[in-house]
């Protein structure tokens, strides 16, 4: 099967599509069909093992070559994420999807949602087409996408007989002549569009009143662990709920979202992001459901959102001799480029010298002050656009000064006395000895106590691995069974397999449930160590040896 594709893209999507079809492929073979070298071949496996992982997926390898072993909604998952990847690729895309059944049920929703008068976000409806048209297209496989339905998630959308709009979209494809649906797919499709969109197709006070207060002792014991009170926030609570609740839709759904911002979330907002990763894995246990780094990434970017409306600017002061018509005309402006400031108390220059200013942010003069312990912004007093645009860039810089600075030094000192002195450096064969010989390490007051952590640490492990990033896991059990908080941290000379990824650094968190505000510490070092692992590894040694 000689085949000349010069494009690497192209080339990876018809080697994913061979995979899926369930061939056996050797590297030798496949240099020859694509006229590549053996190298080459072994980026494109690599490649694609690496979007297989991000659907907690694997691909397998025996004498015959590599291959995938999968259900077709497994299969739906991988070819979605692959299809999302390509959107802006048109000539990849049209490798994995028909261009023109697309355009034709991209009309059909479209137009059926104009007609029911449903806005919804482009990128919302380019993920459910996306699926429609996915199970269009594999629809000899139809017979074998089986929705493997959760017991505790599926207690929470029993009546999907309250979706009427639902059926009503799709009814616009059947009758476009487009595809009829089996009343499985109907089922597959409800949960999938529900999940993509639950605010157009339910009234968010119709979320069971139970679920609420499951995310309100999440949203608590995130605020816990940061060490800052999010719990009023009415927004955050009505944004996460809605998100977490279609989010069980579309575990349900077993489809798949991707976060273009996911790298971005966790180089800059480390700290959160693994408290967010923390609490989550433990909220979703009860529905014994797994979650996507790319989830929790979106739940992240709520909890900052909320953050940063708590970080509003205490204070500034406009320093005007001209009298209250001037300085009113300059409060005005300043208030419509920097909305967000709280307050913009105009004085005088006698005031100002009376005045405790350890408060404010910073002053905005239209003279030069002398002795002033605080920036100053000079400004001309009719205000130009050159004086607003200081003005702008001296809140900017403020603002990003004033986000806290990776002490890494500080890092160690705050997870210091939780670590010391369970830092092993030694060699297993796999996870399991690793996390038993981590729990023998840690002293309990009887073994029934110890038996129920190392049961419930297994048990976590089954349900979605507790791998992080960059050889990194970090395994966790019931807190119910934590006795003293602390963390013992394994580095192995090898790794280990930690479900389709390897792990060289364990690290067990024995977090107490009226502790978690010692999660926020030891997850800004672990994130820190993801980002720099030589100083991590530096830093063990230094705690190991003292």
């Amino acid at each position: 099967m000689k085949m000349n594709y010069s494009g690497t893209s192209e080339r990876r999507i018809l080697i994913f599509k061979r995979l899926i079809a369930g061939e056996h492929l050797s590297y030798q073979q496949l240099a020859e069909d694509y006229f590549v070298s053996r190298s080459s071949i072994a980026k494109d496996i690599s490649y694609l093992k690496e979007l297989f992982q991000k659907e907690s997926l694997r691909l397998r390898f025996d004498n015959s070559g590599t291959f995938f072993e999968g259900s077709e909604s497994q299969i739906h998952r991988v070819l979605k994420r692959f299809c999302l990847m390509m959107l802006d690729q048109p000539a990849a895309f049209s490798l994995l999807v028909e261009p023109a059944k697309y355009q034709e049920v991209n009309q059909a929703f479209r137009r059926a949602l104009m007609e029911k008068q449903v806005e919804m976000p482009d990128s919302y409806i380019q993920s459910i087409v996306l699926s429609i048209v996915l199970l269009i297209e594999r629809a000899s496989h139809a017979e074998n996408l089986v929705i493997e339905e959760n017991r505790q998630v599926g207690k929470l959308f029993l009546e999907f007989d309250k979706y009427p709009l639902v059926y009503e979209l799709l009814k616009e494809i059947e009758e476009q002549h487009i595809y009829q649906f089996s009343p499985k797919e109907m089922q597959y499709l409800t949960y999938l569009i529900v999940g993509s969109g639950l605010k157009f197709f339910m009234k968010s006070e119709k979320v069971p009143f139970v679920f609420r207060g499951k995310v309100r002792n999440l949203i608590q014991k995130i605020s816990e662990g940061l060490g800052t009170d999010l719990t009023q926030d009415n927004r955050l609570e009505e944004d996460v709920t809605i998100h977490l609740y279609q989010l069980l839709l579309r575990i349900e759904a077993q489809t798949t979202v991707i976060n273009p911002l996911l790298e971005e979330i966790k180089q800059n907002y480390p700290a959160l992001y693994g408290v967010v990763w923390f609490s989550l894995h433990d909220f979703l246990r009860a529905y014994q459901v797994g979650i996507s780094d790319d989830e929790i990434g979106f739940v992240t970017i709520h909890f900052q959102a909320a953050i940063e409306r708590m970080r509003r600017m205490n204070k500034i002061i406009f320093v005007c001799p001209n009298g209250v018509g001037t300085s009113s005309f300059v409060s005005a402006k300043i208030r419509r480029i920097l909305p967000e400031i709280d307050s913009i108390e105009t004085v005088s220059v006698e005031k100002l010298k009376q005045m405790d200013i350890s408060a404010i942010d910073f002053i905005i003069s239209t003279i030069d002050l002398v002795g002033i312990q605080k920036p100053v912004v000079r400004i001309s007093p009719m205000v130009t656009n050159r004086d607003m645009k200081r003005i702008m860039n001296h809140y900017i810089d403020l603002v990003i000064d004033n986000e806290a600075a990776v002490d890494q030094n500080g890092l160690l000192l705050q997870a210091q006395s939780m670590i010391q002195p369970t830092v092993f450096f030694e060699r297993f064969a796999s996870k399991t000895e690793a996390i038993n010989f981590l729990i023998e390490q840690t002293p309990f007051s009887d073994e029934k106590r110890k038996a129920q952590f190392q049961q419930s640490v297994i048990e976590r492990e089954q349900l979605q691995s507790t791998y992080l990033d960059n050889g990194f896991a970090i395994p966790h059990g019931n807190p119910n069974y934590v006795e003293k908080t602390a963390i013992s941290i394994l580095l192995l000379d090898q790794p280990v397999e930690w479900g389709n990824q390897k792990a060289d650094i364990i690290i067990l968190l024995m977090i107490r449930e009226d502790e978690t505000q010692k999660v926020e510490p030891m997850m800004k070092l672990i994130m820190q160590g993801i980002e720099n692992k030589e100083w991590f590894l530096s830093k063990m040694l230094e705690v190991k040896s003292e």
